[in-house]
């Protein structure tokens, strides 16, 4: 693993675990043992590595939202195993979706990170959007809205169960909120 590649994974931890304000390149120092000299020749500023940690965790939900489109035709399915991602990404240490911690720094944030964060949220609403129409053509899901604005609510509240079980430390809120918001749109 490079040098740049340690860095962005302390950086995403951290990120993941405090929230971006929340820290230095002296806590990604101590966490994988260089100098803030070695981040700053790589990351120049904390807004640079930001965006960097962005950039790689869009590319990686991307590749597993492909990877849930290659296993299943079921939308449900689907569904299924898009929210399993919010439960994987909080594993048993609480960490929250990168872009869920951004999104409560948003207005101290400069623009290329903003993009980062807003695309991302576009991503997944884009992709559920479709998942949601496929759904409603099949018959498996049932709702009274357009397909773009259910996947923004669907969207929004996985995020909101995942820092409502965060604050409780609690993964079993997560997983059954899931379920249950997954059961509020099936036919």
């Amino acid at each position: 693993m490079t040098t740049s590649e340690q860095i962005i994974n302390a950086a995403t931890e951290l990120l993941q675990k405090h929230g971006f304000n929340a820290f230095s390149y002296g806590d990604i120092s101590k966490l994988i043992g260089i100098r803030t000299a070695s981040i700053h020749y790589h990351y120049p500023s904390k807004y640079d590595l930001g965006k960097s940690v962005m950039e790689r965790y869009r590319l990686m939900h991307k590749s597993a939202i492909n990877k849930i489109d290659a296993e299943s035709d079921s939308p449900l399915k689907k569904l299924q195993a898009f929210a399993e991602l919010f439960t994987c990404t909080m594993g048993n240490d609480y960490k929250m979706c990168p872009c869920g911690m951004l999104t409560t720094d948003i207005s101290t944030l400069p623009d290329p990170i903003k993009i980062e964060v807003r695309g991302f949220y576009i991503d997944s609403e884009t992709w559920l959007t479709s998942i949601l129409k496929d759904g409603l053509e099949k018959k498996v899901f049932k709702f009274n809205m357009s397909a773009a604005e259910c996947a923004k609510t669907l969207f929004s509240s996985f995020e909101g169960t995942m820092l409502s079980a965060r604050a409780f430390e609690d993964k079993n809120r997560l997983t059954k909120s899931l379920k249950q918001i997954i059961k509020l749109i099936q036919a």
